[in-house]
């Protein structure tokens, strides 16, 4: 069966989402959200294949990546070979989606991890409570910050937009996005979020302020049921410990109805991985690099 691959589009957000609410294992990196903030840097396509959508990017070179939607209604010892030729290499794929796969096409898959694209997941009450020795620096820097500066928590929405957009032009020009691929990257992903913004369901953020001046951002989006990711998250570096406050302060005032909090992957930055782990993940969604014989 030869899958018809289409571009993105804003009008088949809901039909996605639907097929994406079913998904066993799900990642944050499959979001609507994710995908349409991205997609001009990785040029996704989809096709839609009964209960599964299909996701590929084009750019910087075409990628295969998992399906979404309801693994446990395919034959996978049939669809995959069938809808993908021999050689193919998939990426992200969850490790949930990974165990069908081995169970189906034994000897016919090769698993390798990739560290660098695994999710971290906390609980929301231990990130919000900071309570013992494992997370003493972080409430310390937390007390420090809001007793230093006594922000203002303001949500992000149509009046506060427009700061965020200006806070986030200024972060760029003070970290040289230009000059790194990677930050110009996420900075025209935050572009076309903030662009989009009132189109794409679900989103919410908020925002801290110090004697009027926005300082720090965040902004997220459900998961599921009991699971928010956190899209993108600033801070301005004037500002000790900024990133600790926005962490725990959003949580704490916007996100009470989760009981998880997914702060996605760490892309393989020791710097980044670091930061990551002093938060003490619980689990991780786990993912690998498939490939098809």
């Amino acid at each position: 069966m030869e899958l018809k691959w289409e571009t993105l589009s804003m009008e088949k957000q809901q039909e996605y989402r639907d097929i994406f609410s079913g998904t066993p294992e799900r990642s944050a990196h499959y979001t609507f959200a994710s995908l349409w903030g991205w997609a001009a840097i990785c040029a996704y396509e989809w096709a839609w294949d009964g209960p599964l959508a299909w996701i590929r990017a084009s750019l910087p070179s075409r990628l295969a990546m998992a399906p979404v939607g309801d693994w446990d209604a395919v034959d996978w010892g049939v669809a995959l070979p069938e809808r993908w030729p021999s050689g193919t290499v998939f990426r992200d794929v969850p490790e949930g989606l990974v165990h069908r796969w081995e169970q189906a096409l034994s000897g016919r898959i090769r698993v390798e991890p990739s560290r660098g694209e695994w999710e971290y997941v906390h609980r929301v009450e231990d990130l919000v409570a900071l309570r013992g020795n494992r997370f003493r620096t972080k409430a310390q820097k937390l007390r420090r910050f809001v007793e230093t500066y006594r922000p203002e928590f303001v949500p992000v929405g149509p009046g506060t937009l427009p700061e965020v957009r200006e806070f986030q032009e200024k972060w760029c020009r003070v970290r040289s996005c230009g000059s790194e691929k990677a930050l110009e990257e996420e900075n025209r992903a935050i572009a076309a979020t903030l662009r989009d913004w009132d189109r794409l369901r679900g989103l919410f953020g908020a925002a801290l302020r110090v004697e009027g001046r926005m300082v720090a951002y965040t902004l997220a989006e459900p998961l599921d049921g009991e699971t928010v990711v956190i899209r993108f998250e600033k801070g301005c570096p004037d500002f000790r410990d900024v990133y600790q406050a926005m962490n725990q302060l959003f949580l704490e005032r916007s996100c009470g109805s989760f009981t998880r909090v997914n702060r996605e992957e760490d892309m393989g930055d020791p710097g980044m991985r670091e930061a990551k782990m002093s938060y003490r993940p619980e689990r991780f969604v786990e993912k690998a690099t498939v490939t098809l014989f």
